[in-house]
């Protein structure tokens, strides 16, 4: 593989790449740390095993038709320099949002979640209920993180980075208070989960939006639409965006789908409790490695990607040391059951879970630096087929070690392990193909 070398001389090194990072960083492990804030929320309130799981797979569901849209971001700092781009893909924002949020609310009817939730995922009946509650609650879910990713975008662009960490901060803020005073007044945990979630992603997209319109990141560029070829209608966007969607449905999907294989397995009962428990804790930490594909999306014209590449690999190294300390050290374990509670079989169920997953955030940050080239050179196919594959091996790796008599939970941790290493050679494959 030939690395292109940086196009002319640059002042920017590895550290002015992290600076870039922080920030942006800071964003999605805000976003992350809500998980388990709200598994030490619900952990210390009645039936805490049913709220966990139950909450769990409806946030599984709710990410599932958040998908397709979760790729707005990497579009909107791809297409800000074309403004007829930014308004078709600010069009296609809302059309895609709404819809899917007219989706999901669907999908709460008690008919058809009935048959969907009972037959196809095999949520245990005594869960249902409680799934569909927190569900109905949080039917605005993917509008408002269409809107919010777009603005995002817009702001990562014009160098407003801390602005989107900013923002990240309010919605954590919102979250814990609302767990907080849910908590006090002893709520029901499927009620306080859902409005919990709801109120901290509707406020982010609010404050986003504000500083997105205060900072002057949705004044239109200058028009040089000849020299960039972006699409700059709702086709074209289409066609451009289609492929970075479709990846994304594929792999929420999988992960719903991964729900059900874990409802199946001989241990489900605190499989279901314990996989979305210890996953929200790793995600903390894989999470702040996703961002390294907005900076390479960034600086790709101005860095070489041989530096581009060691900087993702210096981050992703990190992550997975912090992630092993806190799985392995006597602090760690005392951070995590303090976010579990007291209920030991769920203790001990979650830690083999996260020292197996130790490796997680350096695969998250090679995939997500591998994609970020692909996206910067227009190569959105590539994703899509990785993804794919990557879904397929995690879903039949799971099926077949519950199959074998596996805990759930480790066997969703295995799965993931091993569908992340051949979705990162699949993409490093294409990403060679285009270098």
């Amino acid at each position: 593989m030939t690395l292109k070398a940086s196009p002319s001389p640059s002042k920017i090194g590895l550290l002015d790449l992290w600076r870039q990072f922080i920030p942006l960083s800071l964003s999605d492990v805000a976003m992350a740390f809500g998980d388990p804030m709200m598994t030490a929320a619900l952990a210390h309130l009645p039936d805490a095993r049913v709220n966990l799981a139950a909450v769990g797979i409806a946030k599984a569901l709710a990410v599932f038709f958040e998908s397709p849209i979760i790729m707005i971001l990497h579009a909107s700092n791809a297409l800000a320099p074309n403004g007829r781009s930014r308004r078709a893909l600010w069009r296609f924002t809302l059309l895609a949002g709404g819809g899917l949020s007219a989706l999901l609310l669907l999908l709460t009817l008690p008919f058809i979640f009935a048959t969907l939730g009972g037959t196809l995922l095999g949520i245990p009946p005594q869960l249902r209920q409680t799934v569909q509650t927190v569900l109905t609650l949080m039917f605005l879910w993917p509008l408002a993180i269409a809107w919010r990713r777009y603005f995002q975008g817009l702001l990562i662009h014009t160098g407003h980075s801390q602005a989107v960490a900013k923002a990240s901060m309010v919605r954590l803020l919102i979250v814990a208070l609302t767990l907080w005073g849910g908590f006090v007044l002893k709520m029901s945990g499927a009620v306080l989960a859902g409005t919990a979630l709801i109120a901290g992603v509707l406020s982010e997209a609010l404050v986003v939006t504000i500083a997105a319109h205060r900072l002057g990141a949705t004044r239109l560029p200058r028009p040089i639409d000849s020299e960039l070829k972006l699409p700059t209608n709702l086709k074209s966007v289409w066609n451009f965006y289609w492929p970075l969607g479709s990846s994304m449905l594929v792999v929420w999907g999988g992960r719903a789908v991964l729900v059900g294989i874990i409802a199946r397995a001989q241990d489900a009962n605190i499989a279901l409790a314990a996989w979305p428990a210890a996953w929200g804790l790793v995600l903390v930490i894989a999470n702040a490695t996703r961002m390294v594909q907005q900076v390479i999306i960034k600086n790709r014209d101005q860095v070489s990607d041989r530096q581009l590449i060691a900087f993702a690999l210096s981050v992703g190294g990190f992550c997975s040391l912090l992630l092993f300390l806190g799985s392995t050290t006597p602090f760690g374990l005392q951070v995590v059951q303090s976010f579990i509670g007291n209920d030991e079989a769920l203790v001990e169920s979650i830690r083999p879970v996260l020292l197996l997953c130790a490796f997680v955030p350096l695969l998250v940050a090679v995939q997500n630096a591998t994609q970020g080239f692909l996206v910067g050179s227009g190569q959105t196919k590539g994703l899509n087929y990785a993804t794919w594959i990557g879904t397929t091996i995690l879903l039949l790796v799971a099926f077949g070690a519950v199959q074998l008599g596996a805990s759930g939970a480790i066997a969703a941790a295995s799965a993931m392990i091993i569908s992340l290493t051949i979705e990162v050679s699949c993409l490093a494959f294409n990403l060679r193909k285009q270098l």
